[in-house]
């Protein structure tokens, strides 16, 4: 069975199997080269590296491919609604999976069938080949015989051909029992073999089913774990900072006295709900940016609403809520969140960067070229980011471009 489990792994290509590799840069050549050799045979195996890829760069590449490949828009890098896509409608045009086991089976059927026609041939071969040794041995019997008739000096000589043309009939039945129970444990590996399909399929979509299943929990009980860590550290914290806040005050009252016990009641509570305010804004910022890091835009992007409206100057927070928005093509959202992020903070380079990904994407040429001339002046650093970054692919070649990132 060893060339069997062979046939079986020689399915996957270099590519394919290189999405799993643990360098993200070799993950993104392996993407890369699927994308440009048009292969959909990697279209499932990208959409499964969205489940669990960290890199965000490797994950933007993932989906410029999956678009490219599928002609589908507007998914970004959720796994989920891929998958979706996948199971009602992908599977049909592209495969059932990225280990594609009906095409292995038919594969090894077309082997299979391949060594049955081999072998039917070797045993027509055979068979004639006996018959014809049979005719050739009766034919030298009935001559030794004829000649025994007029020869009876020779009669000695041709006992001894007769003998071994019988050896020779015996030998050749021998070969023709020997043929067909090759043949006969041939068809027996045969439905070894398909047996043996039949389980790996059935193994490796119990393992896919498995999988997304533990993803799901270890994700969603990480996320809950690591909320309630946060907050119960930031309550004590609060608790802690009022506490202090209350003790400075009560020794402050009874030093200046009673005239002054309402003014200063006024401000230890002016003080708590901008301390609470400042604690909740960090926890939802935290929040958001697990959601984040974790593949759910979504759900991120509903914290940093919520963060946004609680603490509206909150800079970095407005320029996270347009990435969010932008992973989800929702552009002009996307624009005016990174508006608001750089009139908070006019020097921050990423902002503006940020904002001339998003012209790009949208193919408003002067507007990117304009944005992104301010964010190499604040940070020189961005030059080789755009270089690399797959939302200015369409834009490398531009001379303008070139002048800003390569100059």
């Amino acid at each position: 069975m060893m060339w069997i489990l062979s046939l079986l792994l020689l399915v996957q290509s270099d590519e394919i199997k290189n999405l799993r590799d643990v360098n993200p840069t070799v993950r993104k050549n392996a993407i890369s080269t699927i994308a440009e050799k048009g292969d959909q045979v990697g279209i499932r195996p990208m959409i499964e590296l969205l489940a669990r890829e960290p890199d965000d760069s490797v994950r933007r590449e993932a989906v410029d491919a999956l678009e490219r490949l599928t002609g589908m828009r507007g998914f970004g890098p959720d796994f989920m609604k891929w998958q979706k896509w996948w199971e009602d409608e992908g599977k049909k045009r592209f495969g059932s999976s990225s280990f594609d086991a009906s095409r292995i089976r038919e594969q090894v059927e077309s082997k299979i069938k391949e060594v049955d026609d081999k072998t039917r041939e070797a045993k027509n071969e055979i068979r004639i080949l006996s018959i014809t040794v049979a005719i050739i041995a009766t034919a030298f019997v009935l001559v030794m015989i004829y000649f025994v008739g007029h020869v009876s000096s020779k009669l000695k000589e041709w006992k001894e051909l007769v003998r071994q043309a019988g050896v020779y009939i015996e030998e050749s039945q021998q070969i023709t029992k020997r043929t067909d129970r090759v043949l006969e444990e041939l068809e027996a590996k045969k439905l070894d073999i398909l047996e043996f399909v039949k389980k790996l399929k059935e193994e490796k979509e119990n393992e896919i089913e498995r999988f997304g299943d533990l993803l799901q929990q270890n994700t969603d009980h990480k996320l809950r774990e690591e909320v309630m860590e946060l907050r119960q550290k930031a309550e004590k914290e609060l608790e802690e900072t009022v506490g202090q806040l209350r003790q400075q005050i009560e020794m402050e009252v009874r030093r200046m006295g009673g005239d002054q016990k309402e003014k200063l009641d006024k401000d230890f509570k002016a003080q708590e709900e901008k301390f609470r305010k400042e604690v909740e804004a960090h926890t939802l910022f935290l929040q958001a940016s697990f959601a984040h890091s974790h593949g759910k835009p979504e759900e991120a992007l509903k914290i940093y609403r919520k963060l946004v409206a609680l603490k509206p100057d909150h800079q970095v927070g407005w320029e996270k809520m347009g990435t969010a928005y932008r992973e989800l093509m929702r552009y002009d959202e996307a624009l005016e969140a990174y508006q608001q992020a750089i009139e908070l903070d006019p020097e921050d380079p990423s902002s503006y960067y940020n904002m001339a990904a998003t012209y790009a994407r949208l193919r408003k040429r002067d507007k990117m070229l304009e944005t992104l001339n301010l964010a190499i002046k604040n940070d020189g650093e961005f030059k080789d980011e755009a270089l690399n970054d797959p939302a200015f692919r369409d834009y490398w070649n531009d001379p303008g471009f070139k002048d800003l990132a390569e100059g």
